[in-house]
């Protein structure tokens, strides 16, 4: 499990890292740079399916584009934290 939460935390920091390297890169430009977003959200499902709730909760979370990068960083960031509490608590079973 501990290689588990180890890999997982690598893929959701780079997805985090390149979602936010591409906003801050392409924040003026004409282009679309949403397959960096899209892929973060991908990676930190099912905590990402929480954004809907948001959402229809809260609308004006949709003026933002840096908050909802934010919201979505955090909720991965407190699934990856779950995950290796998870894995600490699977390993403390083992043992005993």
């Amino acid at each position: 499990m501990k290689y588990f939460a180890t890999l997982y935390s690598i893929v959701f920091g780079s997805a985090t890292l390149w979602a936010w390297i591409t906003f801050f890169s392409y924040r003026n430009s004409e282009e679309e740079h949403l397959l960096p977003a899209i892929i973060l959200e991908i990676v930190t499902l099912p905590s990402s399916l929480l954004m809907d709730k948001l959402i229809v909760w809260f609308p004006w979370l949709l003026n933002s584009s840096t908050f909802m990068l934010s919201l979505i960083t955090a909720l991965g960031f407190i699934q990856v934290l779950s995950v290796w509490l998870l894995a600490k608590w699977s390993a403390k079973g083992k043992e005993g």
